[in-house]
């Protein structure tokens, strides 16, 4: 009785040394296993100990990056008053569900029967600043379909990079799912030849807690079975990191698509040089939405500082998007006093709004009518006082 009593004071120490933790008892699952034998579960086993974190996370965009399209998530798409668009070719595709399938169709005049039909099978976007795009499956091939959904204008759209004619698909490569999910195997994983043929059964849609902090298998079983080690084992710290160790985790989707260097796409693992594996070289000032990691290191606030990376500012595990408030303390915190030679009253605390202002991207273009073609807006990560 007395050795329950004891053995039960323990587990509680445990639970209350996690930052939160749920009772019920969750089976590991494996949702998918790279080549080279790293098995990756489910981010549900997190929640025992981390289930704050877990919650909170499944709220970013880095999570909603990519899923499996269900019957659920279809409905918001086919709210907008119209679902359709035309092409200049007077192409029309049109989206429908039929069957808890979400479905894009090519209609020519007059509009009566489709002479292209393909579901809509993955998700890619978070949805929460400029929209989705969809994939299809044909067989063990990915496609890009030719239709986006524009979260601003609750429409659908031509997809970002399609020409303004019908065009039906566009393969999807693994240096796109390396960057929109946690894990893809390409057929030819270990080649250099480019494919988009998967093994569909082996894919890890999301970004989830095994991307940034490697294997989790193990972490979990150990502390499944020592209840009493508040201390994280068997798991990447970033605490033991450097600073270029931890930009380059970031880097590997935040600084440019890149090329693949004698490394296979998923090679890449927290705390290895990104340099080896992948080329972001550019010789134009990075584009501000996707290489923001390449902005940040022009910044002074980087060059000048020992330590600085982008979780500096930013929680990877919460949604802090719009947050200007949260952003602007951190700035604060390292420019308590900054004094300004001129300054607008309604912006007086807003460092964001001024030192890293809304630019227009070079390379991300949306055509949200057949007739005009608009480039995209996105906070330069450039930190740098702007005379405009």
């Amino acid at each position: 009785m007395r050795l329950d009593f004891v053995y039960g004071l323990l587990i509680t120490a445990y639970l209350t040394a996690c930052n939160s933790y749920t009772s019920e008892y969750i089976p590991i699952e494996k949702i998918g296993e790279h080549p080279n034998s790293t098995v990756f579960i489910g981010m549900q086993s997190c929640n025992q100990c981390h289930l704050d974190i877990v919650n909170a996370h499944k709220k970013t965009a880095h999570w909603l990056t990519s899923s499996k399209i269900t019957s659920a998530m279809v409905i918001p798409f086919l709210n907008s008053d119209k679902n359709y668009f035309d092409l200049k070719d007077q192409t029309r595709l049109y989206f429908s569900i039929k069957n808890d399938t979400l479905f894009q169709e090519a209609y020519r005049r007059p509009y009566k029967s489709p002479f292209f039909t393909k579901s809509i099978d993955i998700n890619i976007g978070s949805g929460t600043k400029i929209g989705n795009s969809f994939l299809s499956w044909e067989e063990n091939s990915l496609f890009q379909l030719q239709g986006s959904y524009y979260k601003p204008n609750s429409k659908w759209i031509n997809s970002p990079g399609y020409p303004s004619f019908f065009q039906p698909k566009r393969p999807i490569f693994p240096r796109c799912l390396e960057c929109h999910t946690t894990f893809s195997q390409s057929e030819n994983w270990q080649s250099a030849i480019l494919t988009n043929r998967y093994n569909k059964e082996n894919i890890v849609f999301g970004i989830d807690c095994q991307r940034c902090h490697g294997p989790v298998l193990d972490h979990v079983k150990h502390h499944r079975k020592n209840l009493i080690d508040s201390v994280g084992r068997k798991i990447l710290s970033y605490k033991n990191f450097s600073q270029q160790q931890r930009i380059d985790m970031c880097a590997l989707c935040h600084s440019g698509v890149g090329q693949n260097i004698n490394q296979a796409a998923f090679s890449f693992t927290p705390g290895d040089v990104l340099k080896n594996y992948l080329s972001t070289q550019t010789s134009n000032e990075p584009d501000v939405h996707s290489n923001q990691v390449g902005l940040l290191e022009m910044s002074q606030c980087y060059i000048k500082s020992e330590g600085m990376d982008c979780m500096t500012c930013h929680d990877p595990h919460s949604n802090e998007r719009n947050n200007l408030i949260k952003f602007n303390s951190r700035c604060i915190e390292c420019h308590p006093s900054q004094q300004h030679n001129s300054l607008l009253p309604e912006n007086t605390w807003d460092c964001v709004k001024c030192h890293m202002p809304m630019k227009a991207s070079k390379i991300m273009k949306i055509e949200i009518n057949s007739d005009s073609v608009s480039q995209v807006l996105v906070r330069t990560h450039k930190i740098a006082i702007y005379k405009e």
